[in-house]
């Protein structure tokens, strides 16, 4: 360490040296108590021996090996973390490929049930259709059914025709008094 000297007397071959709580360097012969030689300030010193704290330690070391320690520390530590993360992405793309194959299997079977429902619901008009039509024949045939009853509720003598002489069509069958060959025939009604 060539920039290490007592920053009063600049000697370098001291035995022991100490360092102030000022940030000066002194060696023993320059060192007074309580007192900073070079900047006169009152100080505490610590001397500069192995037994100090790593953290005290740390600056007398050499700067370049310092860097070089901790670069390899460093490097450690990021290559530690890049195998974290490259952990952590794979979980990741496994998870994601997971759910894609399962959207697309959700997907599928959402066209086949949309696709299933569509064809139901082309069965289902059709079906409404055929109702509607037979439920206007019914009505047709319920309001023939309502005009035959009204006409069979009314007295015979203000019949229009016999009930017998409608057909299932709305046209009069004709009576056996409109046949020519039976002008001449009286019916008579069934006694009891």
């Amino acid at each position: 360490m060539d920039w290490f000297h007592c920053n009063q007397c600049f000697t370098k071959r001291a035995s022991k040296f100490s360092v102030s709580s000022c940030g000066h360097i002194c060696c023993e012969a320059c060192i007074k108590p309580k007192l900073c030689a070079t900047c006169r300030s009152s100080c505490s010193y610590l001397a500069i021996t192995d037994e100090m704290k790593p953290q005290e330690k740390v600056f007398f070391k050499d700067p370049l090996k310092l860097l070089q320690s901790r670069l390899q520390h460093i490097s450690q530590i990021a290559i530690f973390q890049r195998m974290q993360m490259e952990r952590v992405t794979a979980h990741f793309k496994h998870k994601s490929a997971e759910l894609e194959r399962h959207l697309k299997g959700v997907t599928e079977q959402g066209f086949r049930q949309l696709s299933d429902l569509k064809k139901e619901n082309t069965d289902m008009k059709k079906q409404l259709l055929e109702l509607r039509r037979e439920n206007a024949d019914l009505k047709k045939q319920l309001s023939e059914l309502r005009r035959e009853t009204t006409e069979l509720k009314k007295p015979l003598s203000q019949r229009r025709a016999s009930p017998g002489q409608f057909q299932a069509d709305g046209t009069q069958t004709p009576s056996v008094f409109q046949f020519p060959f039976m002008a001449g025939l009286s019916v008579q009604s069934p006694r009891h």
